[in-house]
């Protein structure tokens, strides 16, 4: 069981998830959870954009449910966001234009299910209040929404989460499995291939991750191999051609690349590719 979780860890080292419509904002600030810290199994990242500015527009699929806090000047709105929610689904918020800062928590891939009171396959590819989600939830929220600074919100979260994590540790193990396939294999696994490595059948290998992901093992592959590709690239700095990037990523060639990139985000690669200037 040990192990599982150690493999599963050891698999998203590289596995940096990327957003631009955040990162780019000038007042961004983040903090990664040490790695033999308790929360290293739990986030990714935990993040603050003061001053937000959303012209940075596109909203990657990164296979990371965001625990997100908006705060405008009148209140703060509290929400799980999926990880396959878009951009465009996120400024259909009523509030989201007078957004003046976000503060985040980037969830790593498979960890919902480890987490939250509510079925994680009725989240879908949206989002739920966070009050909905967390025991006590609504208790918690007015803390994180009365909150001014980084660190108390971090606090408040940080807490949260260790106690949820301990009190369900032991429940996901096959969900953690097949993600770590999957993310260690770049996208590139087969429902047979985790067939015979699991035991167990096609059928409840899809039930089980969409009941704890909210998302399908395809979707799961499809992004996966997305952010590897824009992971080589920042690897590559930018010096590389499409053609030569579509294969290192494990595309068939440019046009599968394109046609894939294309589904998952509504533009092609080389318009993606933009937001990393």
């Amino acid at each position: 069981m040990e192990d599982i979780r150690k493999l599963y860890k050891n698999s998203q080292k590289e596995f940096a998830p990327y957003q631009p419509y955040l990162e780019h904002n000038r007042n961004y600030k983040s903090y990664i959870p040490a790695t033999n810290s308790l929360l290293s199994n739990i986030v990714w990242e935990v993040y603050q954009v003061d001053d937000f500015d959303d012209s940075k527009s596109l909203a990657l699929p990164d296979l990371c449910a965001d625990i997100m806090a908006f705060y405008t000047e009148e209140r703060a709105y509290c929400y799980i966001m999926s990880a396959s929610i878009t951009m465009q689904q996120m400024k259909e918020l009523d509030f989201f234009s007078r957004v003046k800062s976000i503060f985040g928590i980037r969830m790593r891939t498979g960890m919902l299910g480890n987490i939250f009171r509510c079925d994680i396959k009725d989240v879908g590819n949206t989002q739920i209040a966070l009050a909905d989600a967390f025991w006590n939830g609504k208790e918690f929220e007015e803390k994180l929404a009365f909150a001014d600074q980084f660190s108390d919100r971090w606090k408040i979260m940080s807490d949260y989460l260790e106690k949820q994590f301990l009190l369900k540790k032991d429940e996901n193990n096959i969900v953690l499995y097949i993600v770590d396939r999957i993310i260690s294999g770049q996208g590139q696994v087969s429902v047979c291939e985790l067939e015979e490595q699991t035991g167990y059948s096609g059928r409840d290998l899809r039930k089980i991750m969409k009941d704890n992901l909210g998302i399908s093992i395809k979707q799961l592959c499809e992004v996966t191999q997305f952010q590897w590709m824009c992971n080589c690239y920042k690897k590559n700095k930018g010096e590389i051609l499409l053609s030569d990037l579509a294969l290192q990523a494990g595309y068939y060639d440019q046009s599968h690349m394109n046609r894939c990139c294309r589904k998952l985000t509504g533009k092609l690669p080389k318009n993606v590719i933009q937001m990393y200037a």
